[in-house]
């Protein structure tokens, strides 16, 4: 029937309804646009599951979410808001003619990716030298993409072939797959999904490792001295979580009070163990354990401490002349004895006439006695006069005795020149 406006043309659709896309929430417009409308009526209707939509601008079903607009009853608009994946398909614009004309246009929901919970795996427990394959399912719309990260940034071991290993930081594929696992393949795997459409999800997947203690002691003997404080050390390693102790080696399970001080780091499977102890006395130098045990083991790590005392020693050098001994007190005295002795065994010049000569030989003599008396070289008069104990001081003996036969062989060739002299004057 035409309309108040008609001039007996029938109404027309200008165009199809143009294809809409939008996300999952937003809201949806489609437009149909109709000419020579007249008095006729349009309709909204879902094409797929034949449900009546709108008349004109009343909307049918009790659905706040649909409205309907027009401009000039020219343009009909359906409006849709937070679409959701049921309102995706086909939509139709009818005019109620004899017979009815229609047009359709499709409405394309976007799905943003979930991680579906029914096949993707959850927190696991495997021991070493393990393989195991972890899933992330996923949906979406389009098809979203899956890939796998270490939730610490490192690299993750994808197996071996022969000799060389492979390591990738980033895997993409719904299943992960590792082999021969170790205790350094422990920790979160994040499993991330994306198709484009905000927002991109994750899910964490903690990979434990099992394993018994072991303990490593960085310096397994300590010496220290009495009245200081000294530290020890033991690395462990173990999973499940170890409980870690330090005793004695008489049995005494130490704990923190103001003679000792327990403290440890943790960092997943590593434990650093250290006990401080406090003014150290003579009933401390003895042995020390730390102690680490979980369900599959237990193991211990020993450390000797014992006392230490600065050393102290003399040294004694010799030249051709004198003996020297180092040390911390008597200093001067070596000093004093280094230059009388170098004095008492002047040998006399070669162009000595025959009174110098005898002068000479005299005092070679009284030097002589002099270092028989003394029983060393250059020892001040004021020195009290005593022979050197050589089973108290085995060290000075080897100076003393070379000293002495040097200075008796050098007199004696003083006499050979002499007497030499002598003849050649007479």
């Amino acid at each position: 029937m035409p309309g108040p406006c008609s001039s007996g043309v029938q109404p027309e659709f200008v165009r199809a309804i143009p294809n809409v896309t939008v996300a999952v929430g937003r809201e949806a417009k489609l437009e149909c646009k109709v000419d020579h409308l007249g008095s006729y009526k349009v309709a909204w209707i879902k094409y797929d599951t034949q449900t009546l939509l709108t008349i004109d601008t009343k909307v049918i079903p009790h659905d706040k979410r649909i409205r309907v607009t027009n401009n000039s009853f020219r343009q009909w608009f359906l409006h849709i808001k937070n679409v959701v994946e049921e309102d995706k398909g086909l939509y139709m614009c009818q005019i109620n003619t004899e017979p009815m004309i229609s047009v359709t246009g499709y409405l394309d929901v976007l799905l943003p990716p979930t991680i579906l919970e029914n096949g993707t795996s959850s927190d696991i427990v495997v021991g070493e030298r393990s393989s195991i394959s972890l899933r992330c399912k996923a949906s979406g719309y389009p098809a979203p993409v899956v890939f796998w990260r270490r939730e610490d940034g490192r690299t993750i071991n994808v197996g071996s072939y022969g000799t060389v290993y492979s390591e990738e930081r980033k895997i993409e594929g719904e299943f992960l797959n590792l082999t021969h696992i170790s205790r350094k393949d422990m920790g979160a795997y994040l499993c991330i999904v994306s198709n484009g459409i905000p927002p991109s999800v994750s899910k964490r997947i903690m990979l434990e490792v099992k394993f018994q203690p072991e303990i490593k002691v960085p310096d397994q003997v300590i010496g220290a001295a009495v009245g200081r404080d000294v530290t020890l050390e033991c690395e462990v390693e173990a999973w499940p979580k170890p409980l870690i102790s330090w005793e004695r080696n008489d049995g005494k399970i130490l704990l923190n009070s103001t003679k000792y001080r327990l403290y440890e780091s943790r960092n997943l499977y590593k434990i650093e163990m250290n006990l401080k102890i406090h003014n150290l006395q003579s009933e401390d130098f003895t042995s020390y354990k730390c102690v680490a045990k979980n369900t599959l083991g237990d193991k211990e790590g020993f450390i000797r401490l014992h006392e230490y005392v600065a050393p102290t020693s003399t040294t004694v050098f010799t030249d051709s002349y004198n003996s020297y001994h180092t040390g911390t007190k008597g200093s001067h005295e070596s000093k004093n004895l280094s230059s009388q002795g170098r004095k008492s065994v002047d040998l006399p010049t070669s162009n000595s006439l025959k009174d110098k000569v005898q002068n000479s030989s005299a005092k070679g003599l009284d030097s002589k006695k002099k270092e028989e008396n003394l029983g060393y070289t250059g020892l001040s008069d004021r020195r009290p006069r005593q022979k050197p104990d050589l089973q108290s001081h085995p060290s000075k003996n080897v100076g003393i005795r070379y000293n002495v036969n040097q200075t008796l062989g050098q007199v004696l060739v003083g006499l050979l020149l002499l007497f030499g002299v002598c003849i050649s004057v007479y």
